[in-house]
């Protein structure tokens, strides 16, 4: 039996912020084989440029800063990062206990490239917690947006699986405006379109081996089908742990901008949008997103305003302009 690297078997989530990419880390969170980083690392947007040219001692320290800061945790005297944690309690880690093993397990296995320090964090974190790393077979990190790395991912972790989780983008624009009031539909769509092709470009090169496009609705819909895919696709065991959501160990109620609070996968949100959205929004994404949307199969397709139409098409042409000339953002 092949022994396994733990560190080479990274299992990134990507998607566009709010399509249920929390959802998919948070039923990974508790499965006894995998090391689930707990929180949003923005590892390749932050903490990779800055590890540029360090030395070990210095991607110690910066992991410390960058990746370790969300478990310093004081509940009389809270450290100003805590403010934006109200939701989650870590007193119970001890932050000099993981800070000293992080820093130990990579002065042993030292550092190849800077997402070592990223695999140090997830495993360090599971082993103070309570997990049992001898059990492991692969960690855990999601941070919307991981799709415009797969390059990178790829080319430091060749065996790298990436879920990709993709939602109806009347619904995702119908909870991620919620948060963003300011984003018009046509704003939103171009966004989303730029991470769904990027996804798409994922599964062609990587192959739907590695890069798996996996519907949100699908997920709450149909779970025990879909969980099984999983486990198939990252190499794990069935667990009852799979069918209730947890953050670092504690259970989620989800992270819904309209207040739901669930217990176990939902399919409550799936077709929000038809009440929540007016028409012309739910019509100019429609437009916009109507490549997509056919490959996904979504239905319930409105009809569109002539007004509305011309939108959907210029925020198209116009995303479509920006990712010839940019190139999906792909980072090599």
């Amino acid at each position: 039996m092949r022994r396994i690297v733990l560190k080479d078997h990274p299992i990134f989530i990507c998607g566009h912020p709010k399509s249920g990419t929390s959802l998919m880390r948070n039923l990974l969170d508790h499965h006894p084989q995998l090391a689930v980083y707990p929180e949003e690392s923005q590892f390749f947007r932050n903490f990779m440029p800055k590890a540029a040219g360090l030395s070990l001692e210095q991607i110690i320290e910066l992991g410390e800063k960058e990746l370790l800061h969300i478990f310093e945790w004081n509940l009389e005297d809270p450290p100003e990062h805590q403010a934006g944690f109200l939701d989650r309690d870590y007193s119970a880690i001890s932050f000099e206990e993981i800070k000293r093993k992080f820093g130990e397990l990579l002065r042993v296995e030292g550092v190849r490239h800077p997402g070592d320090a990223l695999w140090a964090a997830a495993q360090t974190f599971s082993q103070v917690s309570g997990g049992q790393v001898e059990k492991l077979v692969g960690w855990v990190e999601k941070t919307p947006f991981n799709e415009y790395y797969a390059p990178r991912i790829f080319a430091w972790w060749p065996e790298a699986r990436c879920i990709h989780i993709v939602r109806d983008p009347r619904d995702n624009y119908a909870s991620y405006q919620q948060k963003q009031e300011s984003w018009s539909p046509g704003k939103f769509s171009a966004h989303w379109n730029r991470s769904t092709a990027a996804g798409c470009l994922n599964a062609a090169e990587f192959g739907e081996d590695r890069y798996w496009i996996l519907r949100y609705e699908d997920l709450v819909t149909e779970p025990e089908k879909v969980l099984a895919q999983v486990c198939q696709f990252l190499g794990i065991e069935d667990d009852p742990a799979l069918r209730k959501p947890t953050r670092a160990g504690d259970l989620w109620r989800g992270n819904s901008m309209f207040e739901d609070k669930y217990r176990e996968i939902s399919p409550a949100a799936v077709g929000r949008w038809k009440d929540q959205l007016p028409a012309s929004q739910a019509g100019v994404v429609q437009v916009a997103s109507r490549q997509y949307i056919q490959r996904f199969n979504y239905q319930d397709l409105i009809p569109v305003s002539l007004p509305d139409r011309l939108t959907g098409w210029y925020w198209r042409l116009r995303g479509q302009f920006y990712d010839l000339r940019n190139g999906l953002r792909r980072k090599a």
